[in-house]
């Protein structure tokens, strides 16, 4: 299929690329120009892959949102490992607690059945339990986020940078 030149001029291409370099959105500029959008949309891809400054710019930019991202997640890992060392030390605190209880009763110096002994270890079971559950579950939503956002950056971004990451864990270390 042979196919036909622009219908476009270079001065509309031209004015049409400047609006969009000043800041005017590629529906707007079209609008004006009275051009298709995606007629623009092309003009404007096309600019941006031979422009070396707006690669650079891109990368820049790409640059700081992962730099960004970094800080969040370093900033959730800080929170669930507080968490973490919470949880773990109320768990120790209760189960020493129960064992106060147990030997106690044990020593009859309370009065405990052997059901009420049985039913405070479900409680203690239970409490530490779901702590430690909702924790697991909340490291595991948060690492699949982070799969997936290190999933999206590894892809090409049009700009020939290819972002990826290592295991960094002993580096957040404080």
């Amino acid at each position: 299929m042979q196919q036909r030149g622009s219908k476009y001029d270079q001065k509309i291409k031209d004015e049409a690329l400047a609006l969009v370099a000043s800041g005017v959105s590629i529906t707007n500029a079209a609008c004006r120009m009275r051009i298709p959008k995606s007629t623009l949309a092309d003009w404007v891809h096309t600019q941006n892959e031979s422009d070396e400054d707006g690669v650079a710019a891109r990368r820049e930019i790409r640059r700081k949102q992962i730099a960004r991202c970094e800080k969040i997640g370093d900033k959730v890992l800080r929170a669930l490992d507080r968490k973490a060392q919470a949880a773990a030390k109320d768990t120790r605190t209760i189960n020493d607690g129960l064992a106060v209880l147990e030997k106690a009763a044990k020593d009859g110096v309370i009065a405990l059945s052997e059901a009420e002994v049985a039913s405070l270890r479900n409680v203690v079971s239970d409490y530490t339990g779901v702590g430690l559950r909702e924790l697991a579950g909340t490291m595991k939503d948060v690492a699949a986020r982070q799969e997936t956002l290190e999933q999206h950056l590894g892809e090409k971004d049009g700009t020939g940078v290819q972002i990826t990451f290592v295991d960094g864990a002993e580096e957040l270390a404080e």
